[in-house]
């Protein structure tokens, strides 16, 4: 019998994500709200510069699409700035306060560990000692740990969890420092440290933010494809902007997959092909072991009738992409020889 486990895939290939978006579709996936004002509450008693923080759970219709929104409405005192070390602060005490799990706790400041560590490599600091402006939030640590406990709730911190490409938008952003282009230097710079795919636009607006990546990237693994799984529940969550021709929602998908099934999973291979007549069996030989020496996955000899009726062969090559370029000039320079 097929063991079969819970299995979550994540779909911000078209309208990006953004912490609050990704908190909205794991409600819809029939979380508790009041795990959220949990968190609020929390973040009031524990984050020294927050005077109130209020959260509402709206069901909305974008671009004809229904959806949860979260608003949420943050009143902190204005600072210039805040050090990472702060908010590491915050989010310690946020999570020491709601009781959450050793496991949780580190998850959680993975996933701000995350951005902080972006932010220093872009701004040539540390991670404690980075100035931090949009990002140096109280929200920061609201959408870090509501992650965190939603993903706990539906029993997925140990199960599958996929994110498929990326959408990143276009155009530029106004920050503090000034304009800088969507995507964010820190987004990218988070999200190409995870090995994660992306794809541009499709709209001039920023899709998807540094927080949403963090929390993506340190929950999901990156996938081109949905793998083979049963879908059971769907979960949507829209962001606040709203577009001509674009539901800015992102998507996910709960199932199961099966454990003892690891054949049935996706992996892009390339495939080189080269049509050669007037080659010795000796010469296809050293082809063929040299490909296999430099990193082909197989090689295949085909032997076939080419113009004019001669005999001739297809050589036939399997290889991940980044063996492409190396097995091509291989396969030229042997044939010219």
């Amino acid at each position: 019998m097929v063991e079969l486990s819970k299995t979550l895939v994540i779909d911000p290939s078209v309208s990006g994500t953004s912490g609050d978006m990704l908190l909205a579709a794991l409600l819809d996936l029939g979380t508790t709200p009041s795990i959220l004002k949990d968190i609020a509450e929390s973040i009031e008693r524990r984050v020294p510069t927050v005077n109130t923080l209020n959260v509402s759970v709206n069901d909305v219709t974008t671009s004809g699409i229904r959806a949860k929104r979260i608003v949420i409405n943050l009143r902190e005192d204005s600072r210039e700035c805040v050090r990472g070390s702060e908010l590491i602060n915050w989010l310690t005490s946020v999570t020491n306060d709601l009781g959450l799990s050793d496991n949780l706790r580190e998850l959680a400041l993975n996933i701000l560990m995350t951005i902080l560590t972006a932010e220093a490599k872009v701004h040539g600091s540390s991670p404690y000692d980075v100035h931090l402006h949009e990002i140096g939030s109280a929200d920061t640590v609201f959408d870090i740990v509501g992650a965190v406990a939603l993903i706990n709730e539906l029993g997925l911190i140990n199960a599958k969890k996929y994110s498929l490409p990326v959408a990143l938008g276009g155009g530029v952003i106004r920050v503090r420092h000034g304009i800088i282009p969507s995507p964010a230097y820190i987004t990218l710079e988070i999200l190409s440290s995870k090995g994660f795919y992306v794809i541009g636009g499709p709209v001039d607006y920023e899709l998807t933010t540094p927080t949403g990546a963090a929390i993506l990237t340190n929950i999901a693994l990156p996938t081109k494809f949905i793998p083979f799984m049963k879908v059971e529940k769907l979960g949507y969550g829209a962001g606040g902007a709203e577009f001509k021709n674009l539901a800015n929602v992102v998507r996910v998908m709960l199932g199961t997959s099966g454990t003892d099934l690891p054949s049935l999973s996706y992996e892009e291979i390339y495939v080189l092909e080269a049509n050669v007549d007037d080659v010795s069996g000796e010469v296809l030989g050293f082809i063929l072991r040299k490909l296999l020496s430099e990193g082909a996955l197989d090689v295949s000899l085909v032997p076939v009738m080419s113009k004019k009726n001669r005999p001739a062969h297809i050589v036939k090559v399997l290889t991940h992409e980044e063996k492409v370029s190396d097995l091509i000039n291989i396969m030229a320079v042997s044939y010219t020889h």
